[in-house]
């Protein structure tokens, strides 16, 4: 609408005019060449990126607020609120769409109350996106299509399907985004599955230190699943077919290789059996119970842990534990018998054949032996009505995908309410509570990052192994003793009884290291044994306790502790520490039982040539052939498949091999 010069102009001159006398202000329309941007508007920043959107919101649907004006004496208005609208319709007039005389709605103010007129108007909250959704689903529901929607708002017809995308989420992930409990990005990655269940039960199996776009995506995704995933193995493969999951097998893979279609109800199933664990922690008395799909250590160093008070045994439970100790050593005695006939017996034989398998068969029978016998030793404690008032449990799955549960969690905000109301009831404070606010000249063949991923690898097998070797572990303390006193005899003062220090390396040092570290067998082994160790430690006093326990007891748990300084990582071949090599021949540790070489641990790490070397080595020079035209992303590829349980390992972890000596003359 162009502005009529003759008769609006005096409009305009008698509206200037009564304007003092106007308090709330009046409606006018001024010519848009005649407007400029006031120097008194309080808003300097200003977001230009969604200008052209603005300016086609106004151009379908016309001004629907009117800007604020103020006279400025020379027949021109001063814009003091509205300078965004004013920019919109400035570049409409730049794109030939709106007329240098283009009417525009005006409200005038007294020029006295600029400044609050411009703070009052910028002092409105912006429109919520969720609201945004809202108003979008009304627009369709009333009979526009998606385009006209995009039109009237100047934005495009795939923002107006994201929009609507998004307003489709379950009703709970709206309330968390009106609240600012969830970002645009996670609305965006659960909008990946349209089915409001999977949707809810994929936020509810991470942790909220893990619910990141692509953690959520991972969740949602229908990427198929191998059975021997951590996730297939928890669920078990017989309950996720029952309940109607797809399934594909290949016809040239292994029998019982298979691969699962239906991820969104694998999370589901695994929630199901989470709840199910979880409602028997609840019933337990626990201050708060969760469930989640995973933990990883960075989550779970977040909780401070209490640990319950172990308990005197009947008699009728001491004969039990021992009638279980003397099963499990005889157990751990077959299977160390069987494995050394199996080193022994010919390579390709029949007989190796059948000691392997009757190997596999003690192992399974140990494992299953320890296992009761940790249950029972796990039974002998008992929980303070206290520690289940304040704390609670994490009921989550392990790497191998068994159930775990994580009992006496404490959150810090709960640890400082629980210290609180103690010293208010003249309590004393328990002493768990009172935390304290390659060889010079050579090239090299392996990078330095990769010897210390592979070597932070041996380094977890080593201490898994030692966990359960006393002999060696006592054996390492006791050089450790010995050497500094048979060392030129340095004298320094002691400040202490005993002067023998260790760093940890578990968690942080390895798990910063070695890719895949928390999937590996070695860090299950571990965290198995500490767990063990944390339902019997006391939460204090823990001399008094260890004074009172035999010696066989002191010599695990030393070996337990000495296994959680080992060090053996380093980042230079040929820097191997000649110790290094005899620890792995007395824990007799194969590298191939803990690691496996992958894309993620080793391939995408080394050269092509590389990959070559070691298929050719692994698997013959035909099966390596067809890499030598392919990129190397395919090489990488082709590598993992024809290594897969071929037990081969790089150099860096192999053990070395003894020359045998020479047959005597007869």
């Amino acid at each position: 609408m162009a502005f009529d010069s003759h008769t609006d102009v005096h409009s305009l001159e008698a509206a200037v005019a009564a304007v003092p006398t106007q308090g709330q202000g009046q409606d006018v329309t001024v010519p848009l060449s005649q407007l400029f941007l006031s120097g008194n508007n309080v808003r300097k920043v200003r977001n230009t990126d969604d200008l052209p959107e603005l300016a086609a919101l106004i151009a379908s649907q016309g001004l629907l607020h009117r800007l604020s004006v103020t006279a400025a004496g020379d027949g021109r208005f001063s814009v003091e609120a509205g300078g965004r609208r004013l920019a919109a319709c400035q570049l409409l007039q730049a794109q030939g769409l709106y007329a240098a005389d283009q009417a525009i709605d005006c409200r005038l103010y007294a020029s006295d109350r600029a400044v609050e007129i411009s703070t009052a108007e910028n002092s409105h909250e912006a429109m919520h996106p969720a609201d945004q959704f809202e108003a979008f689903a009304k627009l369709l529901a009333s009979g526009l299509s998606e385009q006209q929607v995009a039109s009237r708002f100047g934005v495009s017809v795939l923002t107006v399907q994201r929009r609507m995308t998004l307003a489709s989420l379950a009703p709970r992930f709206i309330a968390l985004f009106r609240a600012d409990k969830i970002s645009m990005d996670q609305l965006q990655a659960l909008a990946h599955s349209p089915d409001h269940a999977v949707q809810i039960a994929a936020w509810d199996s991470l942790s909220e230190y893990q619910r990141s776009p692509y953690m959520l995506k991972q969740a949602l995704t229908n990427e198929e699943v191998e059975s021997d995933s951590r996730l297939a193995k928890f669920v078990g493969l017989d309950v996720y077919t029952a309940a109607g999951g797809a399934v594909r097998r290949d016809l040239f893979g292994e029998p019982d290789e298979c691969w699962l279609q239906d991820v969104p109800l694998l999370h589901r199933l695994a929630l199901d059996r989470l709840e199910a664990v979880a409602s028997v922690e609840r019933e337990a008395g626990w201050s708060w119970v969760e469930t989640h799909g995973s933990m990883d250590y960075s989550a779970m160093s977040k909780f401070e842990r209490q640990w319950p008070a172990p308990r005197a045994m009947t008699t009728e439970e001491a004969d039990v534990m021992t009638l279980w100790e003397v099963l499990v050593q005889e157990a751990l005695a077959a299977r160390n018998a069987l494995s050394r006939a199996y080193e022994a017996a010919d390579e390709g034989s029949a007989e190796e054949a059948a000691l392997a398998s009757q190997r596999d068969n003690a192992e399974r029978a140990t494992e299953n032996l320890s296992e009761t016998k940790t249950a029972l030793e796990a039974s002998l404690v008992e929980w303070a009505p206290e520690q289940h008032a304040t704390c609670g449990v994490i009921v989550t799955i392990d790497h191998q995908g068994r159930i775990d549960v994580r009992r006496g969690l404490m959150r810090p905000e709960d640890r400082k309410a629980h210290v609180q109301s103690l010293k208010k009831a003249g309590q004393p404070v328990p002493a768990s509570l009172q935390g304290a606010d390659a060889a010079k000249g050579e090239r090299a063949v392996h990078s330095e990052r990769l010897m210390l991923d592979l070597t932070a690898h041996r380094t977890a097998a080593l201490q898994a192994a030692l966990t359960d070797n006393t002999h060696v572990a006592l054996a390492l303390v006791v050089q450790r003793l010995i050497e500094p006193v048979f060392n030129q005899l340095h004298h320094r003062t002691a400040g202490g009884p005993l002067k023998v220090s260790a760093t940890l390396t578990r968690h942080t040092p390895l798990s910063s290291r070695a890719t895949e570290y928390a999937q590996s067998q070695a860090a299950t082994v571990l965290d198995q044994v500490e767990a063990r160790w944390g339902e019997r430690l006391p939460g204090q006093d823990l001399f008094a306790w260890l004074l009172t326990q035999d010696q066989a007891t002191l010599l695990e748990l030393l070996a337990f502790g000495t296994a959680s300084a080992l060090d053996d990582m380093h980042a230079r071949e040929g820097a191997e520490r000649a110790q290094a090599g005899a620890l792995a021949e007395a824990l007799d540790v194969d590298m191939a039982d803990w690691w496996q070489a992958t894309p993620a641990t080793y391939f995408d790490s080394v050269s092509k040539a590389q990959l070559i070397e070691a298929v050719t080595e692994a698997c013959g020079a035909e099966a390596a052939k067809p890499m030598a035209t392919q990129k190397k992303a395919e090489a990488v590829a082709h590598a993992a498949a024809k290594l897969k349980g071929k037990r081969w390992l790089p150099t860096p972890l192999r053990r070395e091999v003894k020359a045998q000596p020479a047959q005597q003359a007869q």
